[in-house]
């Protein structure tokens, strides 16, 4: 008898690179403004700022209609498909960085019920 399996094993799934911290200071200054706008918009108070500015610091950079190419992720704050329609228009809405930060703010605000919170799973995880 042959000392091979005669099964496949699944594929080997090499350990991704360590996560560093990106600065809020590098976003866009436009994606800075969309944010605060989208904030007054959705009623989302002041001190949230910093914490949104953050996350969007670590997800996107700031890209506008930033695509991820290993999934669905889209926008300021990397939508997956299943949450597009937290954006005011769904899909229609990235391009618009004011509209994107709006889907944002309803993904964080409803599955982590503030960005404090949101930042803290992202700094244990490097996701949310």
């Amino acid at each position: 008898m042959s000392s091979k399996h005669a099964h496949n094993h699944r594929q080997i799934k090499h350990r991704k690179s360590q996560w560093s911290e990106k600065s809020p200071l590098t976003v866009p200054y436009e994606s800075q403004e969309a944010l605060r706008e989208a904030m007054r918009l959705e009623g989302v108070s002041a001190a949230e700022y910093n914490d949104l500015l953050w996350i969007m610091a670590q997800v996107s950079g700031g890209v506008v209609n930033a695509h991820n190419s290993a999934s669905s992720a889209r926008g300021l704050f990397q939508l997956l498909q299943a949450q597009y329609d937290l954006n005011p228009h769904g899909a229609n809405s990235f391009g618009n960085p004011v509209e994107e930060c709006q889907g944002g703010i309803h993904y964080i605000m409803g599955r982590y019920h503030s960005a404090s919170n949101a930042k803290a799973f992202w700094q244990t995880h490097h996701w949310y």
